[in-house]
């Protein structure tokens, strides 16, 4: 579509900033954009669209920029300025081409600008044509994952935009119900997670609901997890691997009570004395095959630990750890391997 662009001063009192766009989410830091505007100037004006009855202006795309100047004290800036009839699709589309090649997005940004996208396109050109410039692939699954995703609530939102949510888990949250997304919020609140902590916090807790015909809210809400969730005695990353210990020991029963006598008896037999060595079971304790790791900085320091490897195979004990069975699988509970 051809829309008569034309560049001019506009005063900056006339312009109408959005309060809450989703580009602004979290806390932008317009310090180096305002060291840059004092260096060499405005280099790519904002775009503003005229509003109804020609005295002011909306934003189409340069909120940030629009803000530093401000901060500056600038009183005028320079403007590509549309006509108050252009399209509301070409003001969106020049928003995502004037941000895709220079920022990039966050994910409440590709949410939102993914439904907008919508209301305008169909889903097949936005998967083909769009998404790959709000920085994802062209597949209608995440295309999905992005209409979940824009649909959660504020907090939620928040999270997406400072990058500490990630699709996948934020459209698996969108298909809970609101009582469990409420449950889940405070372990996303004050825990790290990476987006495989994420999914695996998800997947797990998911299966305890199955299993036991509960909600997600009703597993989140055990006294033990919270508690693992809130022990002020340990540090975040701490809470993080209680957490994901409480729910493996939960799914997984019989694998962690067996994992945990194998270390048991690990340190009742001197193993845990050697930050050099590792004696690692058989995966998922199947299989006949046992690892042995072994650091050493030179060859007087590999002899002795091959000397004390020598004492502990021979402890009484030995031949037992390294006899054991796979633990049984359940029937009918969901998956314990």
């Amino acid at each position: 579509m051809t829309i008569p662009i034309r560049v001019q001063e506009v005063p900056l009192a006339q312009i109408d900033l959005p309060e809450d766009a989703p580009e602004m989410a979290g806390t932008p830091d317009l310090d180096r954009l305002k060291a840059s505007l004092l260096a060499v100037g405005l280099i790519n004006p904002p775009w503003l669209k005229l509003q109804p009855g020609g005295h002011r202006y909306g934003v189409v795309t340069g909120t940030r920029r629009l803000q530093a100047a401000a901060g500056l004290g600038w009183q005028e800036i320079t403007a590509h300025l549309a006509p108050a009839n252009t399209p509301e699709l070409y003001c969106l589309l020049v928003h995502v081409m004037d941000n895709a090649f220079t920022r990039g997005f966050n994910l409440r940004e590709q949410a939102d600008l993914a439904v907008r996208l919508l209301e305008h396109i169909d889903a097949e050109t936005v998967v083909a044509k769009h998404l790959p410039y709000l920085g994802l692939p062209p597949s209608r699954s995440h295309l999905s994952r992005l209409i979940k995703t824009a649909g959660l609530e504020a907090p939620w939102q928040e999270l997406a935009a400072s990058g500490r949510l990630g699709l996948t888990a934020a459209a698996r949250l969108a298909d809970w119900d609101e009582a469990s997304r409420a449950a889940a919020w405070p372990f996303w609140d004050s825990l790290r997670l990476s987006q495989s902590k994420q999914e695996e916090l998800l997947d797990q807790v998911a299966i305890l609901a199955r299993r036991e015909g509960i909600s997600p809210a009703a597993v989140l809400a055990r006294g033990e997890l919270r508690r693992a969730l809130t022990d002020p005695d340990r540090t975040p990353q701490e809470r993080v691997q209680a957490v994901r210990r409480h729910l493996y020991a939960q799914v997984y029963p019989r694998l962690s009570a067996a994992r945990e006598a194998f270390e048991t008896a690990l340190a009742r037999l001197g193993w845990k004395r050697f930050s050099r060595l590792r004696l690692h079971p058989p995966e998922v304790f199947e299989g006949p095959d046992f690892q042995l790791e072994i650091k050493f900085r030179d060859a007087p320091e590999l002899r002795q630990l091959l000397a004390e490897i020598a004492r502990l195979t021979q402890a009484e004990g030995f031949d037992g750890l390294t006899s054991i069975s796979p633990p049984s699988r359940s029937s009918g509970r969901g998956p314990e391997l």
